[in-house]
């Protein structure tokens, strides 16, 4: 049943990859938000690349350990606002399909740009952003869907964010799923990500897509 959705983030997975890919140089890289380190573990494929996922999902992390956990790759369960990292220990953070979690956006970039490098990137992709006249919409399906899952409680801990909420850090728009070359893409490659993915950071590459 979620086959549509794991192909979806299987597209940005391989585009995401290839951009690291062009990167020279090693990488220190963070995963906030890892989950079960599906992602994480792919990352840290890429040559010279050491990589961390943080979450606070325990379970999910001893799942992660248990599958991935290498040389260069470690998990660690912590509160990314008390972060055990020192400043500008990144080079590139990446949150996938995680900032609907967190209510305070901007307090979150703020945060994770001081775990960056001078030239670090943040990467922001699988998720949502609305224009703020879609929000009470967006807003009302969240609450429906939770409902009909019979935990409409859990409504209150998905949180919309809005595209203006990121002006004040300049993104780097790398992917938009409505532009000509996405649709394109879509019609003749098939499923693809129906979220945009933005990089924030001196070093923010080019549109991809």
């Amino acid at each position: 049943p979620l086959r549509q959705e794991w192909e979806a983030r299987a597209a940005s997975c391989k585009r995401l990859t290839m951009y690291l890919g062009r990167l020279k140089g090693p990488i220190r890289l963070l995963e906030v938000g890892c989950g079960n380190g599906w992602l994480s573990h792919r990352l840290a494929a890429r040559k010279d690349t050491r990589a961390w996922g943080l979450d606070v999902g325990r379970l999910e992390l001893q799942q992660a350990a248990r599958l991935f956990n290498g040389e260069d790759l470690a998990f660690l369960a912590a509160d990314v606002f008390q972060s055990p990292f020192p400043p500008h220990a990144f080079d590139i953070i990446i949150i996938a399909s995680a900032i609907q979690y967190f209510p305070d956006l901007p307090r979150l970039i703020c945060i994770l740009q001081r775990l960056l490098t001078p030239t670090g990137e943040l990467h922001i992709l699988d998720s949502p952003l609305y224009k703020g006249d879609e929000l009470a919409a967006a807003r009302r399906r969240t609450q429906d869907y939770y409902a009909s899952l019979g935990f409409p409680e859990m409504a209150e801990r998905y949180f919309h964010h809005t595209v203006s909420e990121l002006e004040q850090f300049s993104p780097r728009w790398l992917f938009q799923p409505n532009s000509i070359g996405a649709r394109l893409q879509h019609a003749f490659v098939g499923t693809d990500s129906p979220f945009p993915w933005l990089c924030i950071g001196p070093g923010a590459g080019k549109l991809v897509v």
